[in-house]
């Protein structure tokens, strides 16, 4: 493992770049950031509220899942867990940075009636659209179930996919496309659904938790937060607490473990020249890693 950097608040969302360089936001500093080769970092932009997810789009902006804000736990001097909704909480949105000059829009905060909560991650679909999770927000004695939303680049059109799953966070696409992946924090597990067309899915009937199929479900102190996919179609989960990657192939609860030295394994990507290197985001003590993966990972749409 190589440390790129350790100049974070709390890192999340990597994207790897053809030109070395990882973007990444920085949740408790309410920004988007560049990470040169070096090790030094730059702000691309101020995100108010509480940039969390974020993916390359079709125009080579940056849309970011903004999960309004919430109170940050200081555990330690310098590092941080996240807490519950916070006093100045923006509300939920959906933001596209542009980078040539670090302008911040705003391209959806609601899906009809329904204001957007905590949206956390996003993947892009190749055909003019995004999937994304809103996992809600946290209160001090309750919390909101979340959804899966699927939305055109352009602002044209949002829609509710999936509701009713406790705290959807990381979700990632197959390499053919075909099939959506949702991980749940609080319940350790990973679900998946076949997709059916643009913004659909094909559902299980009832008892089936919100019509998916289960994916993953090792047990115990399994707490997931993103996802990642290798060209192979294995499943990588960044880990939170439990200090590691979990790599799945197919099976419910056998997966291969890589381990690493944080209490707080987020994100993670895939980059360089033959897609072997594998950016981690650790966000305990704050830090973007990089470590040689053993096969390929899936390049993302609109990659550059």
């Amino acid at each position: 493992m190589r440390v790129v950097t350790d100049k974070l608040v709390y890192p999340e969302g990597p994207i790897a770049m053809d030109d070395g360089t990882v973007i990444v936001v920085d949740i408790a500093d309410e920004a988007l950031k560049r990470v040169l080769p070096n090790g030094d970092v730059e702000c691309i932009a101020r995100v108010p509220g509480g940039p969390n997810g974020a993916a390359l789009g079709p125009d080579k902006q940056v849309y970011i899942c903004n999960n309004g804000g919430l109170d940050w736990i200081e555990v330690q001097p310098g590092r941080l867990r996240p807490g519950p909704q916070n006093a100045g909480y923006l509300g939920g949105s959906i933001d596209v940075v542009d980078l040539a000059d670090g302008s911040v829009t705003r391209l959806y905060d609601r899906c009809g009636q329904h204001a957007l909560r905590g949206p956390n991650d996003i993947v892009m679909d190749g055909r003019g659209g995004f999937w994304f999770t809103d996992m809600g927000k946290r209160r001090d004695r309750e919390m909101d179930l979340g959804a899966v939303y699927w939305a055109a680049c352009d602002g044209s059109e949002i829609k509710e996919v999936i509701f009713g799953m406790i705290s959807p966070n990381g979700l990632a696409l197959s390499p053919d496309g075909g099939t959506l992946y949702v991980a749940e924090t609080w319940t350790g597990r990973i679900w998946s659904w076949s997709i059916a067309g643009r913004g659909e899915v094909r559902k299980l009937e009832w008892p089936a938790p919100a019509g998916g199929t289960l994916y993953a479900s090792p047990g115990g102190r399994a707490r997931f937060d993103g996802l990642a996919m290798s060209q192979s179609g294995k499943v990588c989960a960044a880990a939170l607490d439990l200090c590691a990657i979990l790599e799945f192939g197919g099976s419910q609860r056998d997966c291969v473990v890589h381990a690493l030295p944080d209490l707080l394994v987020t994100n993670l990507c895939f980059g360089g020249p033959d897609m072997q290197t594998c950016y981690v985001t650790l966000s305990h003590d704050p830090r973007l890693v990089a470590l040689p993966w053993h096969e390929p990972g899936l390049k993302l749409q609109h990659a550059a």
